[in-house]
């Protein structure tokens, strides 16, 4: 249970991670504290060791003298003092052991930094040396103290100290890491649970509403009013459930959108077929005026057919999986300018029949180029394209359209340019867009939007180069065969005109 509390659960990760690093900070604490103990400790006993040198030579009684320095000793863990007097050594109490190893600490030098070396030594050492205190007498005609102290009572009193600093260590990460813990459980872990949690039941169904009275609470509710990155976040993941439903919600109208029509296309078909009947009668009579009544109302039924179907087949049918393959290019791209030269509608004020070729065309493109790409799909894009183009040129005198090619990065970039009008810039946004037209007929809109996803499809992508008051560029891309990849071409990118 417990490790699985700190390996899977945030709160029990940061629990232990606040305790390691107080205890990490204690240790290194510590290793100085323990110096300055260390020095500290030792700075005592000459203390005492001074006080008592007065005070037995104070005491006439020396049998009072002899009981004060026998508790002293004790107490203090002192072996001897003496003290220095006119060159002479004078033996205040104990005697010195014979033999010893002996260590000498001078107090007199003032230390900035404690000594951490002689720490560990006397920390990690067997206790038999005997550490000789150098010091400052107390006695005015004395010139130094000597006191002289077991190693090992120093190091029993460094063992006794560390185990004091471990309890207080321990004590202290788990009091700070419980604080921390808690407040971070308030602020942090709790929040975050409770996020995980709403984005798990969002996950497994996102549509679930409770009745909207509640529903409009709840979401108040979890909109923090914090201003950290906590309430930032839940007020984003709010946000973020309201517009999820609402697109789900416009995606399931479109839906029954798609189904409403697709039921009412039969008869609509039939509605549209009977009018195009008796506008095809009307357009056929002598009497111009019913003649040309006839002829609008042709027009306008066969508008609302195209229409229909295109809705019907962006929003219902699937395009084609592409096949591609190594073709020419460049022919496929006459193929199209030539079907669509070919069915121009007369201009304005010409009469029927005459002057149906008044869009120039020119393929600069190489006729051994090759592209890795559809047929279908790119005499698709090619033949919309071209169409676009003529149909915003019609009032334009010397309408000309030609096409170019350049290679690059294992890429071909066809470019069409045509000397029109240009895109206005209320559509250019929107240009790929469904059911958005630049047109001044009045089309679909989907032209563009299904060119670019078949070019896209197939690898490549559909895109507005340029386009101003004298003319408008797209580029077409297509992913180049495989012979041809990283080879160099002389194809140059046209210039922008």
């Amino acid at each position: 249970m417990f490790k699985g509390f700190f390996t899977k659960r945030l709160s029990g990760k940061l629990l232990l991670i606040t305790f390691s690093f107080v205890m990490i900070a204690e240790a290194l604490i510590f290793i100085p504290s323990a110096a300055m103990f260390r020095q500290s400790w030792l700075a005592e006993r000459a203390q005492y060791a001074g006080l008592l040198t007065l005070a037995i030579e104070g005491v006439p009684n020396y049998e009072g003298g002899e009981m004060l320095s026998q508790q002293f000793m004790h107490d203090t863990s002192v072996t001897m003092v003496r003290q220095k007097r006119m060159g002479r050594n004078q033996l205040v109490l104990g005697r010195p052991p014979t033999n010893a190893n002996l260590i000498r600490v001078d107090l007199r030098k003032k230390r900035t930094l404690p000594l951490f070396r002689e720490t560990f030594r006397d920390f990690f050492s067997d206790g038999s040396a005997f550490i000789i205190i150098l010091s400052e007498p107390i006695v005015d005609d004395a010139e130094l103290l000597e006191i002289m102290v077991p190693q090992k009572a120093l190091k029993l009193a460094l063992l006794d100290y560390s185990k004091r600093v471990l309890l207080w260590s321990l004590t202290i990460s788990l009091l700070t890491g419980l604080f921390i813990y808690i407040a971070l459980s308030q602020l942090i872990v709790r929040p975050v649970r409770n996020l995980a949690h709403g984005l798990k039941e969002f996950r497994k169904n996102p549509k679930k509403l409770q009745n909207p009275s509640h529903y409009a609470t709840h979401e108040k509710n979890n909109a923090s009013e914090r201003l950290d990155e906590i309430g930032q976040l839940e007020r984003e993941f709010v946000d973020m459930k309201k517009g999820v439903r609402h697109a789900l919600k416009q995606q399931e109208r479109l839906a029954t959108l798609g189904m409403a029509m697709a039921k009412i296309n039969h008869d609509l078909r039939n509605v549209l077929t009977s009018a195009g009947l008796i506008s095809d009668r009307l357009a056929m009579e002598k009497d111009e005026r019913i003649k040309s009544m006839g002829e609008r109302l042709v027009r306008a039924v066969d508008r609302g057919v195209k229409l229909c179907e295109a809705t019907l087949s962006f929003s219902q049918s699937v395009e084609d999986r592409p096949e591609p393959k190594d073709i020419h290019i460049a022919s496929l791209i006459d193929e199209a300018a030539g079907d669509i030269l070919s069915n121009l509608p007369a201009r304005k004020g010409a009469k029927k029949h005459i002057n149906k070729t008044w869009v120039s065309f020119e393929n600069k493109v190489p006729h051994q180029l090759k592209v890795f790409a559809d047929p279908h799909h790119s005499y698709r894009i090619f033949h919309n394209l071209f169409r676009n183009a003529a149909q915003a040129m019609q009032d334009i005198e010397g309408a000309k359209i030609w096409v170019e090619a350049n290679i690059s990065n294992d890429k071909a970039f066809i470019y069409i340019h045509d000397n029109g009008p240009g895109i206005p810039k209320s559509a250019k946004d929107d240009l790929f867009k469904a059911f958005t037209t630049a047109a001044k007929q009045g089309g679909t809109g989907l032209g563009l939007t299904i060119s670019r996803e078949l070019a896209r499809g197939q690898g490549g992508n559909l895109s507005l180069e340029k386009t101003a008051a004298n003319g408008t560029i797209f580029v077409v891309t297509f992913p180049l065969p495989a012979e041809l990849n990283n080879k160099s071409s002389n194809i140059e990118k046209p210039k922008n005109k």
